[in-house]
């Protein structure tokens, strides 16, 4: 079934036009960047993926503190830099982005999309082996973070929809590096990998949804 056509890139992207620390949990983090759904976060210590706390940072009247649970984690350079994503009130997060974007605080990253698109377009000009994981290759890790993000999603039909859409209609018009597997996932896989930030493959995710049924199944 093909969605519905409304608003369905991913939303804005801001870049920080000052220092914005904070913390996430107990560790102390400095902003990087901030979406409609999510941060960049960088921070001195690893973070496990599916890893749950609590977001806060404060600037002049402005303060956030929401829960929120890593989606993805690297180390660069000497410190890590991991992907969050908001779990509550969505809402509330926005209109704060919004307030910070009027103060000057947050710039609208317009060079985002294109940055991603060449990306994708170097990768592709690049002959690479295409690796399908094995049971083994998915960490007890991944299977929590699917598994959470399969959890909300059900219990959030219109969100999930949404997540499809983005999905749909971004493997639809080729810019992903994926492009060509709307037909082959089904709906609630896409789902969960667009709200995972593409970071888990559609592959790995679809074989945890098969071998660990959600309640009700």
């Amino acid at each position: 079934m093909e969605p519905d056509i409304e608003d369905l890139r991913s939303g804005d992207r801001y870049i920080l036009t000052e220092k914005l620390s904070g913390s996430f949990g107990s560790a102390p983090v400095t902003l990087l960047d901030v979406g409609e759904q999510g941060v960049q976060i960088e921070h001195a210590q690893p973070l496990r993926l599916a890893t749950k706390g609590r977001l806060w940072f404060k600037r002049a009247d402005v303060s956030v503190s929401l829960h929120a649970f890593v989606v993805w984690s690297k180390l660069s350079g000497k410190l890590y830099r991991s992907g969050l994503r908001i779990d509550e009130r969505a809402s509330e997060f926005l209109s704060a982005i919004q307030t910070l974007a009027q103060h000057g605080v947050l710039k609208k990253d317009d060079d985002s999309l294109n940055r991603k698109r060449k990306r994708l377009e170097e990768k592709s000009a690049r002959p690479t082996m295409k690796h399908v994981p094995t049971g083994p290759d998915i960490s007890p890790d991944q299977v929590l973070l699917i598994q959470h993000a399969r959890a909300r999603l059900r219990d959030n039909f219109d969100e999930a929809q949404k997540w499809y859409s983005r999905a749909y209609f971004a493997l639809r018009d080729g810019t992903t590096a994926v492009g060509g597997q709307v037909v082959k996932y089904p709906e609630e896989v896409l789902a969960v990998w667009e709200y995972l930030e593409r970071s888990v493959p559609l592959a790995v995710i679809k074989r945890v949804f098969d071998q660990t049924p959600s309640k009700g199944q």
